[in-house]
């Protein structure tokens, strides 16, 4: 019994070895890059997301992450809360991620530490001996990471050039006596915020990530209509498709109203998976809401009276 129980260990340990992600990485940056901790226009940052995955082929594996972050200064102060959890043995992943952010002239770079626990619940599982009790096992340490971040206004539009490494300090994550460390995992993002026209904005983005022999590439665009006109509010309409290479495709709908954004995707699974997922693959929901105590500047459209 207990050879069945490392076995099962070092199986577990094998098939989760990869971090967790989100499709939508760029609507969750304290997740994406310390660098880019309260790189926004106003006071206060509320992030969330959820994302579900492999519904259709086991218990679906689920990670929510929520953030909170602020600018003071010339730095960015952020905290996120993240929990991810995997499979019948609930192979779980909580942690709290502590972020900070500085602007170096045109830079801005960030460092992370994260407070981790790691476990697994054999409740549910079924072994082959009667009477075997096996208590939940948990492994708690220390993750660090770094983030480089750059936003440049070029003469056809923004870009946004993000590159950042986890797990600089490879903690030991194992349950057992063996070592199980964290991999270094590099990871390079980039956008385009180009203007069409008065109503038109595209936003093309490529992702790019790697953590030992596992690789990431994901390119694709979204594109924004302000509707700000016909509602006396500012409020974007935005729709996406995103191709993870080997793996799935994206697609996004969402909406920008005054300081909140809302978005919605789902990815179509295309890897060798798809005889046991029949393409089904994840659904994943993003939040953020920007406070801003500062008066905003009058939209540039005019708006006439009601009785006209």
């Amino acid at each position: 019994m207990k050879k069945s129980i490392v076995i099962l260990l070092f199986a577990v340990q094998g098939l989760f070895a990869q971090d967790v992600h989100f499709s939508q990485w760029y609507n969750n940056p304290l997740f994406s890059n310390p660098a880019l901790t309260a790189s926004f226009d106003g006071d206060y940052r509320i992030t969330a997301s959820q994302r579900k995955q492999w519904a259709s082929v086991s218990v679906p594996f689920n990670t929510v992450s929520l953030g909170f972050d602020i600018p003071i200064k010339e730095w960015g102060v952020g905290a996120q809360l993240l929990r991810d959890q995997s499979g019948s043995s609930r192979l779980s992943l909580r942690q709290l991620n502590l972020s900070f952010a500085r602007s170096l002239e045109q830079w801005r770079i960030g460092l992370q530490l994260g407070f981790s626990q790691r476990s697994i619940d054999y409740s549910d599982l079924i072994f082959i001996d009667d009477g075997e009790i096996i208590s939940t096992l948990s492994k708690n340490y220390l993750d660090m990471s770094l983030g480089l971040s750059r936003f440049m206004s070029l003469n056809f539009g923004d870009l946004n050039m993000s590159y950042s490494v986890f797990h600089l300090n490879q903690a030991d994550r194992s349950f057992i006596s063996d070592e199980d460390k964290l991999a270094l995992r590099h990871q390079f993002s980039s956008s385009l915020y180009y203007q069409l026209s008065e109503h038109w904005q595209v936003i093309p983005s490529l992702y790019w990530g790697s953590q030992e022999k596992q690789r990431e590439f994901m390119l694709g665009s979204s594109i924004r209509y302000d509707i700000s006109e016909y509602y006396y509010k500012p409020i974007e309409l935005e729709g996406g498709a995103y191709c993870r290479f080997g793996d799935a495709l994206s697609f996004l709908i969402g909406v920008q109203y005054e300081q909140s954004h809302l978005a919605f995707s789902y990815d179509w699974n295309t890897s060798d998976l798809v005889p046991a997922s029949n393409y089904l693959g994840a659904w994943e929901l993003s939040f953020s809401h920007i406070i801003q105590s500062k008066i905003l500047s009058k939209p540039k459209y005019k708006i006439c009276p009601t009785f006209l």
